[in-house]
């Protein structure tokens, strides 16, 4: 199922590595194979699981990270959360792919930016989240159906809980991102600005807590959970 444990040392925390997916096996390929290396130099207890969508047919990537999340926890009792772009691979082992206080931006330095902050807003691409950051924040809202607003919506949650985001240096925070065409079935969402302004008093009802969904099959490869979901 993707889980690797160092056998000489305890590893300082459990990581659930959560990939929101479909459609992009060649990214899938290079990712997992990539990732193992990357998280075993760092002596980390993980696991990989792939949350693959089978309908409705526009994306929500938010939805599938709230469902890697409730299921992660049926199988360990994870202590950290990294949510990430399947496309997107870490360049430098010295950035720890662990969940601190503050929720972590690991994704921020991408190549597809130039390795630059796109915006002082911008929350996207990897992102460590511990167990009990979640929980307070609620997760993610389960209403960005297609591309865009979710990772802005999650920064107001952020923000909503008086949490700071911790970025590491950018030396050691660069990723790169693997080229693709535009995905079908993941159109701009034309209501995201909308969604973006919800009220605290709705990630309170929209998150973790109201995600519907129905599990199709529970696959465990040799380097990855892989989770056939259906959103509704």
């Amino acid at each position: 199922g993707g889980h690797w444990a160092p056998r000489w040392c305890k590893a300082r925390q459990r990581v659930a590595i959560v990939i929101p997916y479909r459609n992009r096996e060649e990214h899938l390929r290079i990712f997992v194979s990539y990732m193992h290396n990357f998280m075993q130099a760092q002596l980390l207890e993980y696991q990989i699981f792939i949350v693959e969508q089978a309908s409705p047919y526009v994306f929500n990537r938010a939805a599938l990270m709230n469902i890697g999340f409730l299921e992660a926890l049926k199988l360990h009792d994870f202590d950290c959360f990294v949510f990430h772009d399947v496309d997107l691979l870490p360049l430098d082992t010295r950035q720890p792919y662990t969940c601190f206080q503050a929720p972590t931006h690991l994704g921020a330095y991408m190549s597809k930016f130039n390795y630059q902050m796109p915006y002082d807003k911008f929350f996207g691409g990897a992102v460590a989240l511990s167990t009990e950051n979640m929980k307070q924040m609620n997760g993610f809202s389960n209403l960005f159906y297609g591309w865009g607003g979710e990772d802005d919506d999650t920064f107001n949650r952020v923000l909503w809980r008086n949490w700071t985001i911790h970025r590491h240096a950018q030396r050691i925070g660069k990723s790169y991102m693997i080229k693709h065409k535009k995905d079908e079935g993941n159109p701009v969402n034309p209501n995201r600005w909308a969604r973006e302004r919800e009220v605290p008093e709705q990630y309170l009802r929209n998150g973790i807590n109201s995600v519907k969904y129905t599990k199709h099959s529970a696959d465990l490869y040799s380097l990855y959970t892989r989770l056939l979901v259906s959103i509704g």
